[in-house]
C-alpha cells in the first residue's frame, strides 16, 4: 500500500531536462530515466520476443501432438488472455502497485511456459499459452502506462521510437532464436527461450522507481473487460467448425459483441476506455482503430505464414524463422531512421503512408504463395515491415496525446491491448478462412494459393481502411 501511495502521489519528474538536452537520446540513458527505459523496454521486448519465438516450433508441435486442426488456437487463446490481462492492467496496477503487479505477472508467465514445455498433448500447449497471454497483457500494458508519468514531454516521442525499435529487434530475434533452438534442441525448448527477458524485467523492476501520474485511479470494469474477452472468444470459436453457417453466425455475433463494447462501456459499472475512444471523429478513436486494424491485418496474414513456408516451400525451421523475421528487420531499420525526422508534416503523413506499404506487402505475399515464388514473399514481408516502421510509433504517440490528461495513463495502458485485440481477431479470422477454404487438404497437394488469397486479401482490406483513417490522426505540438 505504501508503494502504491508513493507511485500515485510521487512528484512528476521535475529533474526533467531542459529543451535541447531533453530532446536527445543520450538523456534517456541517464540515471532514473535510463532505468525506467530499461524496465519498459524489458516488458515490451518480452512481449515481442515471446509472440514470435514459437513460430518455427508450432508446425513440429502440431505434427507430433496431432494439433494441426487446432493450430490457430495457440494464437487465438494467447491473444484472448492478453486482452483480459491488458484491459485489467490499469486497475491491477493501481491496487497492487507496479512492482507487485509485474512480479505476479512474471510468475504466471513462467508457469505457462513450463506447462507448454512439458505438454503431453496439444491442448496443454494451448492452455500454457493462454496463461502466458494473461501475464503478457498485464506486463506490456503496465509498461506502456508508465511512459507519460516517467518521462518529460520532449522525450515522449523518443521513448516511443526506442520502444518501436525494441519491439522490432526482439521480434527479429524471436523467430531466429526460436528456430535455431527448435532445430538444434527441440521444439519444446523454444518455450523457454524467453527466460532472459523475464530475468531482465525482474532486475529493472527492482532497480527502477516507477511512478504513475496524478490522474484518476483506474477502476476495474468487469462488464467491459468481460465483453472484450467474450468478443475475442466468439471470433476464435468461428474457426473451430467446418460448417459455413456456424462460422458465419459466430462471425456476426463477434461483430455485434465488438460493437457492444463501445456502446455499453461505462453504462453498467466503471468505464474502461478513455473518453473519445469510440468517437469516429476523434483522434484517439481513429488512432485506436488504426492500431487494431494494422494488427488484425498482420495477424490474418502471418498466422499461417510459417506453415506455408514449411509445407509449400519445404523449408526447415531455421529458414522459416528467417522468412518470418524479414518483417521485423525491415520494421527495426525503418523505425530507427524514421524517428530522426521530426517535422510534423512528415510524422503526420506516416500515419497514412504506413498502411499503404502494408497494402502492397500483403498483395505481394498472396501472389507469391500462389506462384510458389519465395523471393516475392520475402519482399512482401519487407514492405509490411516498412509500413509498421513508418506509422507505428507515431500512431501510438498521437493516441496517448489525444487522451485527456487524467486519462493518459489509462490510454497508454490500452495501446498494446488495442493491438493485441487486433491480433486476436486476425488470428481467429485466419482460422475461419483456413477451415472454410480447406487449408489442411490444400497443403498436402501443394495448392494453397486460394487460401493465401483470402487471408492476405482480408489483411489488405484492413490496411486500406487504416490508410483512410490515417488522414484524421494528427500529433499535438508540445
Amino acid at each position: 500500500m505504501t508503494e502504491l501511495i508513493e507511485e500515485r502521489n510521487g512528484p512528476m519528474r521535475d529533474a526533467r531536462l531542459d529543451g535541447a538536452e531533453a530532446a536527445g537520446y543520450a538523456s534517456l540513458l541517464r540515471g532514473e530515466s535510463g532505468r525506467m527505459l530499461a524496465l519498459i523496454s524489458s516488458g515490451i521486448g518480452l512481449h515481442a520476443f515471446n509472440q514470435f519465438a514459437i513460430v518455427s516450433a508450432m508446425p513440429l508441435a502440431a505434427a507430433e501432438l496431432g494439433g494441426r486442426d487446432w493450430y490457430s488456437w495457440v494464437y487465438s487463446l494467447y491473444f484472448i488472455g492478453s486482452i483480459a490481462g491488458g484491459t485489467a492492467a490499469a486497475s491491477v496496477r493501481d491496487r497492487l502497485g507496479v512492482r507487485i503487479s509485474l512480479a505476479i505477472a512474471s510468475l504466471i508467465f513462467a508457469f505457462g511456459g513450463l506447462i507448454a514445455f512439458f505438454a503431453p498433448a496439444f491442448g496443454w500447449i494451448v492452455f500454457g499459452r493462454l496463461l502466458q497471454g494473461v501475464a503478457d497483457g498485464l506486463i506490456v500494458a503496465i509498461c506502456y502506462s508508465l511512459i507519460p508519468a516517467n518521462f518529460a514531454s520532449p522525450l515522449i516521442a523518443r521513448v516511443f521510437a526506442v520502444e518501436a525499435t525494441v519491439w522490432a529487434v526482439t521480434a527479429l530475434l524471436g523467430p531466429l532464436i526460436g528456430g535455431l533452438i527448435t532445430e538444434t534442441v527441440s521444439w519444446r525448448s523454444s518455450f523457454l527461450a524467453v527466460t532472459p527477458f523475464l530475468v531482465t524485467l525482474a532486475l529493472f523492476t527492482a532497480l527502477a522507481e516507477p511512478k504513475t501520474s496524478g490522474g484518476r485511479a483506474a477502476s476495474f470494469a468487469p462488464v467491459s473487460v468481460g465483453l472484450c474477452v467474450l468478443t475475442a472468444l466468439v471470433f476464435a470459436l468461428s474457426s473451430a467448425s467446418a460448417q459455413p453457417l456456424w462460422q458465419a453466425a459466430l462471425l456476426v455475433t463477434g461483430i455485434v459483441a465488438l460493437l457492444s463494447v463501445g456502446v455499453l462501456d461505462g453504462r453498467f459499472g466503471a468505464r474502461l476506455f478513455p473518453a473519445g475512444s469510440f468517437r469516429s471523429g476523434s483522434v484517439l478513436g481513429r488512432a485506436f482503430l488504426i492500431l487494431f486494424l494494422m494488427s488484425a491485418g498482420h495477424s490474418a496474414g502471418s498466422t499461417y505464414l510459417a506453415l506455408f513456408a514449411s509445407d509449400v516451400f519445404g523449408l526447415g525451421p531455421a529458414v522459416v524463422g528467417y522468412v518470418v523475421v524479414t518483417m521485423a528487420i525491415s520494421w527495426s531499420v525503418v523505425a530507427m531512421f524514421a524517428s530522426r525526422y521530426e517535422a510534423f508534416a512528415w510524422r503526420n503523413a506516416t500515419m497514412w503512408l504506413g498502411p499503404l506499404f502494408l497494402l502492397a506487402g500483403f498483395a505481394a505475399i498472396a501472389i507469391a504463395i500462389g506462384l510458389h515464388w519465395l523471393p516475392l514473399i520475402v519482399f512482401g514481408q519487407a514492405l509490411v515491415g516498412v509500413g509498421f516502421g513508418l506509422a507505428w510509433a507515431n500512431v501510438n504517440e498521437a493516441a496517448m496525446d489525444a487522451a485527456d490528461r487524467q486519462d493518459r495513463d489509462l490510454a497508454s495502458a490500452l495501446l498494446p491491448t488495442m493491438s493485441t485485440a487486433g491480433y486476436a481477431v486476425g488470428a481467429a479470422l485466419s482460422g475461419t478462412i483456413a477451415t472454410a477454404t480447406g487449408l489442411t487438404a490444400s497443403l498436402s497437394t501443394g495448392s494453397a494459393g486460394d487460401t493465401a488469397t483470402w487471408l492476405y486479401g482480408t489483411a489488405a482490406l484492413g490496411a486500406l481502411v487504416s490508410f483512410v483513417l490515417g488522414f484524421g490522426v494528427k500529433l499535438k505540438r508540445s
